[in-house]
């Protein structure tokens, strides 16, 4: 497995997200101690992978060995894949990296190529726009540490896919899910259950913000500040009592 994960959206995949029969989720795992992973899992109902696969489709996931799961009453045939990374910033860099692929999808829609200039002589010929591939536009990871709390921070902006052909804009469905160090205390874009949140992308077009923040107590601290004041205390009652 590469470093870090490239989230390839195949043209087979984006065409039948049309229909609602892909599913794609993006996880992300942080750790208390400054470790996570990143994992990307890619599904087909398991229906219309029987059909293709009957039809001569035996390689649909690169060569990967998917698995049933199922996602409420349906049933898809997913292929996962997680690296774990020790620390923050390597999830950071790996999330930034995430691509998708949607020239593949254009080709395989018949989109048509820009016809060449008949004319002599071109005065000036525009450049191509290039797309921007970033699943990610930004990520922001932290982890602040007090005496007697740490707090978590997860923000990111989302770029929906670029794609060519406007009958595929907004098609594309996708759902991240981020599993924080303890309960979640605030959060924008999705609904925390307990530690983990997820943010659903349905008809996805425009770029979106969503963040998530954890606190947690440092009972361990507080517990032995606590101790020790109390072993200060009888000390000093000692040392009175002896005195007098």
């Amino acid at each position: 497995m590469k470093k870090n994960i490239t989230l390839l959206l195949t043209a087979l995949m984006l065409v039948f997200a049309l229909t609602g029969c892909v599913r794609t989720d993006i996880g992300v795992t942080l750790n208390k101690n400054g470790t996570g992973s990143v994992s990307a899992s890619f599904g087909i109902e398991k229906s219309v992978y029987d059909q293709l696969t009957a039809l001569g489709g035996s390689d649909l996931f690169d060569g990967k060995t998917p698995e049933a799961v199922k996602y409420g009453d349906t049933t898809y045939m997913t292929v996962t894949e997680t690296k774990e990374y020790g620390s923050y910033e390597e999830i950071k860099e790996a999330l930034l990296e995430m691509t998708y692929d949607t020239d593949k999808l254009d080709s395989f829609t018949g989109e048509d190529e820009p016809e060449d200039d008949p004319s002599d002589y071109t005065l000036y010929q525009p450049e191509t726009e290039k797309k921007n591939v970033k699943v990610f536009d930004s990520v922001n990871l932290e982890k602040t540490e007090g005496i007697f709390y740490s707090v978590y921070t997860f923000r990111a902006t989302v770029n929906p896919p670029e794609v060519d052909n406007d009958q595929l804009k907004g098609a594309y469905k996708m759902t991240i899910t981020v599993n924080m160090p303890d309960k979640i205390t605030q959060s924008k874009g999705g609904t925390p259950d307990g530690k983990a949140i997820v943010f659903d992308f349905d008809d996805f077009t425009e770029v979106s913000e969503i963040a998530a923040v954890s606190e947690v107590n440092n009972y361990g601290v507080i517990i032995g500040i606590c101790a020790a004041l109390l072993v200060a205390a009888v000390v000093f009652v000692i040392v009175i009592k002896r005195k007098k």
